[in-house]
């Protein structure tokens, strides 16, 4: 599997730009309305413990409501249209890639970045809360005769996640609106991914596959890398975080036998500290900021459990 594969199979926590149609299809005018869119209807050694410290999260009754009274930055907000188009980047520009999920109307998404304006609209970034299918991107908020296509909106949050299966399915934008920089535990297993990553790259380079072929997490009783992205996760080390000595990695190669190095408890956050400064790199590109980092699942510790 290469880069590109992988990156267009992993919505959850890293999507990169593509090459669109110049056409923007936003509103119901004549042609849009035809179309349908945006219409108002071995033996492990033991663990080296380094410090690490996730901020701290104050309890339920504390902590600010999702909710708001318009669309802003970290908060939920709905489409209020049907069939609303995500793009890549904040513009109609040919550029800016169409994705081909529309978003129902009533979709729960959270609020990443924005307000943009450009090519007569405002962007809003946004990353979806109900479906794991749907794209991460930028969306307008309205019109350009001032029709509003997107409204503050609310979630409920799941139950914090305690094994890998749960984690795993959430989609992208749960972690980072419901649980950001609380500490969740599961037991998974380390396995090497034996793909090609190039093409782009994050800073800090240890988020979202790191240099190289990564790591993935997947859940214990799997013995082989999973070819569908909702059954693993990048490992994603914190360089500050409590690992042992030894990574544990399994690793097949097809025709061998498969190395199984035993099952580790995983601890990590979302919204690490590190990805408020996280930039994503294209090829022959500069570094641009992303909130990719941001909901992604940083690993703070590792440590093996006994069989």
């Amino acid at each position: 599997m290469n880069r590109h594969t992988m990156i267009a199979l992993l919505s959850l926590v890293c999507l990169t730009s593509g090459c669109g149609t110049s056409v923007a299809s936003l509103a119901p005018t004549a042609s849009a309305a035809s179309s349908g869119e945006a219409v108002s209807t071995p033996t492990l050694t033991p663990a080296r413990v380094l410090p690490t410290t996730p901020a701290p999260r104050p309890p339920p009754s504390q902590r600010p409501s999702l909710a708001a009274t318009s669309v802003q930055v970290d908060t939920v907000a709905v489409t209020i249209v049907d069939r609303l188009r995500v793009r890549s980047k904040p513009s109609v520009s040919d550029d800016s890639y169409k994705y081909e999920r529309l978003l129902p109307v009533g979709t729960p998404l959270y609020v990443l970045g924005g307000p943009i304006s450009d090519s007569g609209y405002d962007w809003y970034e946004v990353a979806p809360l109900s479906s794991r299918s749907l794209d991460r991107g930028w969306v307008a908020s309205a019109s350009r005769d001032g029709e509003r296509w997107l409204g503050a909106g609310d979630f409920d949050c799941p139950p914090l996640p305690t094994d890998f299966r749960t984690l795993a399915s959430m989609p992208p934008g749960v972690g980072l609106a419901c649980f950001p920089q609380e500490p969740i535990t599961f037991e998974a297993r380390i396995v090497g991914c034996n793909c090609d990553m190039d093409g782009a790259w994050y800073s800090p380079s240890w988020f979202i596959g790191g240099s190289g072929s990564p790591e993935l997490l997947v859940e214990p009783d799997v013995n082989r890398p999973p070819e569908d992205p909702g059954d693993w996760l990048f490992l994603n080390l914190d360089p500050n975080g409590a690992y042992p000595d030894v990574l544990p990695v399994g690793r097949y190669l097809e025709g061998t036998s498969w190395s199984d190095p035993g099952v580790v408890e995983v601890t990590g956050i979302f919204d690490h500290p590190a990805a408020s400064s996280c930039t994503l790199t294209e090829m022959d590109g500069e570094p641009a900021a992303t909130q990719a980092c941001r909901i992604a699942f940083a690993v703070t510790r590792l440590v093996a459990v006994e069989p």
